[in-house]
């Protein structure tokens, strides 16, 4: 399995993986998993944005197909990143949806708490569900690891569905620690922030 960054020309993969990855939050989110599935497709083939495919590591096997896909974000994200999540929210999302988000946005930013200065966070992780259990997700933290040591960061970070009890159990076995839980009422979820420290 080969850990790479993401393409544009993936993009149909990834978009599928990015909703698989939350999809009774996303399609919550942007109204509906049809509307959701469509906003992501285009989202993905943006060129810069938090969906962009380019913004996505990818897991491939031999054969080039994808077998799972994870984001890592920073504090401060750069420039083209932020005007591209920009862009393709005002540019592929309608009015009432734009409206929907902007309404949940306080909830959503209590309930995932955005990186600090020292934190790496990771998102959108996503497995193929033939293809888990097969050390993809543990590739993918040791990929945004190096990243976190390069950019002289000491923290990992990420929420996960407590529902989802295989990601929890594996991210317990990564060495990642659960420092607190949140409550989204909207979706009637639970989300356990965890920490793992460099």
């Amino acid at each position: 399995m080969n850990i790479q960054r993401g393409d544009v020309a993936q993009s149909d993969v990834i978009a599928e993986l990015i909703f698989a990855s939350e999809p009774r939050l996303l399609s919550f989110l942007f109204g509906g998993e049809i509307q959701c599935k469509a906003y992501l497709q285009q989202a993905c083939n943006q060129a810069h944005g938090q969906f962009s495919a380019n913004y996505h590591w990818v897991a491939c096997a031999k054969n080039k197909s994808i077998k799972g896909i994870c984001a890592a974000w920073f504090c401060v994200m750069p420039t083209a990143f932020q005007q591209g999540t920009i862009s393709s929210l005002r540019g592929l999302l309608t009015p009432q949806q734009i409206i929907h988000l902007v309404a949940y946005k306080e909830s959503l930013d209590l309930c995932f708490a955005p990186p600090a200065p020292h934190q790496i966070c990771i998102g959108h992780v996503s497995i193929e569900p033939s293809s888990q259990r097969k050390g993809i997700a543990t590739a993918f933290i040791a990929q945004v690891l190096h990243d976190a040591k390069e950019n002289t960061k000491r923290e990992l970070i990420l929420d996960v569905d407590t529902a989802n009890t295989g990601a929890f159990e594996c991210y317990l076995k990564a060495g990642f620690v659960e420092t607190k839980r949140n409550r989204f009422e909207a979706t009637q979820q639970t989300f356990s922030r965890m920490r793992l420290l460099i």
